[in-house]
């Protein structure tokens, strides 16, 4: 009998809390002989996207925002999300090796490997550097990560020690002074606002989680489940310039910047499981310890949180609950989970409702720098609810993704530049906003086509995310030679969006300045196209990319990101390579 129970983060983003994959509640995952580093040719040419923005949205695959950047939180530019910890067994030692190279000095080396040794352990790794020129002057961004699990698991008992470390780096531009010398010149030769403008950011967590079966026996079976963890994030800021000249306060140093904080954690989860043929409850305490260093500020808490889950299974019919109460230090934050999902004969249905009320980030209570400083230490709980409903179903050879969400925040704190502080008394602290997306795939043969369709509206007055946006992509396969073991892939993608505004950024606290967006000044729809050729033997795959050709088209002077401008066309090469021993 498998054992259920939920993996809680005390602590970090409630959402994040609730999303996190029950380790011990199903079978782990297969590796099958098909699957390959990075995924098929679609799942690759879709995810290498990010190379194509003129500003990287981190791993995003899309160069626009989304409704993410209305919620709490949402208007930092680089957030440490939760990641898939999803345990992959082979049933040999596998190690996947992907590496992508081209012009403006991108380069994606990747390397996975997995194993089962002796006793049942599992070990997981994996590594991904990512590095760019940038396609305009100090644009340069760099993104290293490593992840690793090693876990076992049987009836009786189980245990799991993961890590992850991530460090991202990347130069702000301030944007192109003038982008009438874009007519003329090639990008990286027009001069930019700020050519010595840098940041580094880190983040580390490792976990360790245990849980025993206490009693078992035919009718019902209860357990004992702990989770503990250490996680820390750190920001360094530096900028050399006239700094008097730019900026209207000045603490510290006018000539240079050198700007940081760090935060630190030490989390730990207690909960008891009963399980009763379908249906499993799980109750606990989390606690947390936090400290945060800001130069010469230095605060400290402890929290405590009422965890609990239940979930019911019965047939097509899939039900869970989760939720988080904070009873100690966190003024009282809380997070509600609910999920459904049913099964038809030919399609599924699925519905996720998320609702709670968190108080703002550290760097958003207390901050001292060279030019920012602030002390919040009153700021009232931030409110959001998130309700998505979708279906998938397949007619014949076409496959069908529906899908509508509807998103309300109240009270979301924005740094207003002028104040030099955050407020939620703005015209962006409440919200509600509404997506639609389709998604179809048709596979037929060698030849495969895929199209998504997004709809989103919202009640503020700015065209921060696009309000329609359609792209897609076509390949097809051919096999060459008598035993056509070589495998020859042709594709084009194509990207079209409606008019968006400009988007500013703060660089010296790294985020997006939403408040500042000008509804009055629309950017012209966009449109855009790819191509793919690749080549595969076995489990050996070549490619060869070209990006961005929509610049031969559409205007230079065309900007999402304030002062960044349209992207060049791009070239990229790459190779994947898949092993077992």
């Amino acid at each position: 009998m498998r054992v259920l129970f939920v993996l809680f983060l005390i602590g970090l983003l409630p959402v994040k809390i609730l999303s996190q994959i029950n380790l011990f509640s199903a079978s782990y995952d297969s590796l099958r002989s098909d699957d390959r580093i990075e995924g098929t040719l679609n799942d690759l040419e879709i995810s290498s996207r990010f190379f194509d923005a003129a500003f990287i949205l981190s791993k995003s695959s899309s160069r626009f925002l989304s409704l993410n950047s209305l919620t709490p939180y949402g208007s930092k530019i680089h957030q440490f999300k939760a990641i898939n910890n999803n345990r992959i067994v082979s049933p040999l030692p596998h190690m996947g090796f992907s590496y992508i190279f081209g012009t403006q000095g991108a380069q994606k080396l990747g390397v996975e490997y997995q194993q089962v040794f002796q006793g049942d352990w599992v070990l997981n790794s994996a590594v991904s550097n990512i590095k760019s020129g940038g396609y305009f002057r100090n644009t340069a961004y760099g993104n290293t990560n490593l992840t690793f699990s090693l876990t076992k698991k049987n009836e009786r008992y189980g245990f799991s020690l993961s890590g992850r470390t991530t460090k991202v780096s990347r130069q702000w531009s301030g944007g192109v002074i003038d982008s009438v010398l874009l007519e003329s010149f090639a990008p990286l030769l027009v001069p930019v606002y700020k050519p010595n403008c840098n940041s580094i950011l880190k983040y580390f967590e490792t976990e360790a989680t245990g849980y025993i079966r206490l009693i078992a026996n035919e009718k019902y079976s209860i357990g004992f489940l702990n989770v503990l963890g250490v996680n820390g994030e750190n920001r360094v800021y530096t900028e050399l310039d006239t700094l008097s000249g730019i900026y209207s306060t000045i603490y510290y140093d006018s000539l240079s910047t050198n700007d940081q904080y760090q935060r630190s954690a030490i989390t730990n989860s207690s909960a008891l499981y009963i399980k009763r043929e379908n249906l499993s409850y799980s109750a606990g305490i989390g606690s947390r310890y936090w400290n945060y260093r800001n130069r010469d500020l230095y605060r400290d808490t402890f929290e405590l949180d009422v965890i609990q889950q239940f979930e019911l299974s019965k047939r097509k019919f899939q039900f869970s609950h989760q939720s988080s109460f904070n009873v100690l230090g966190a003024a009282n934050t809380w997070v509600i989970r609910n999920d459904v999902k049913y099964r038809f004969k030919k399609a599924v249905m699925k519905w996720s409702s998320t609702f709670g009320q968190t108080l703002p980030e550290l760097y958003q209570r207390f901050y001292s720098a060279n030019n920012v400083f602030y002390s919040n230490v009153n700021q009232s709980l931030q409110s959001y609810t998130q309700n998505t409903l979708g279906i998938n179903f397949t007619l014949k050879r076409l496959e069908f993704d529906l899908g509508y969400l509807l998103q309300t925040n109240n009270g979301v704190y924005f740094f207003d530049p002028l104040l030099l502080n955050w407020s939620n008394q703005t015209d962006l602290n409440s919200s509600v906003s509404q997506q639609a997306y389709l998604k179809t795939s048709y596979v037929f043969r060698k030849f495969h086509w895929y199209q998504s369709y997004r709809f989103t509206h919202s009640n503020i007055d700015r065209t921060i995310i696009p309000k329609h946006q359609l792209q897609g992509n076509f390949m097809t396969r051919l096999g060459l030679f008598k035993a056509k073991k070589l495998q020859m892939t042709f594709g084009l993608s194509y990207h079209l969006t409606s008019k968006t505004n400009i988007i500013p950024i703060i660089e010296k606290i790294g985020v997006f300045d939403l408040l500042n967006v000008s509804s009055q000044n629309n950017q012209k729809p966009l449109f855009t196209m790819g191509a793919m050729l690749a080549m595969e033997i076995e489990t050996f795959r070549f490619f060869v990319k070209l990006s961005n050709m929509g610049y031969l088209w559409n205007s230079t002077s065309w900007q999402y990101i304030d002062g960044i401008y349209l992207p060049e066309v791009a070239v990229r090469v790459g190779l994947t390579w898949d092993f077992w021993n």
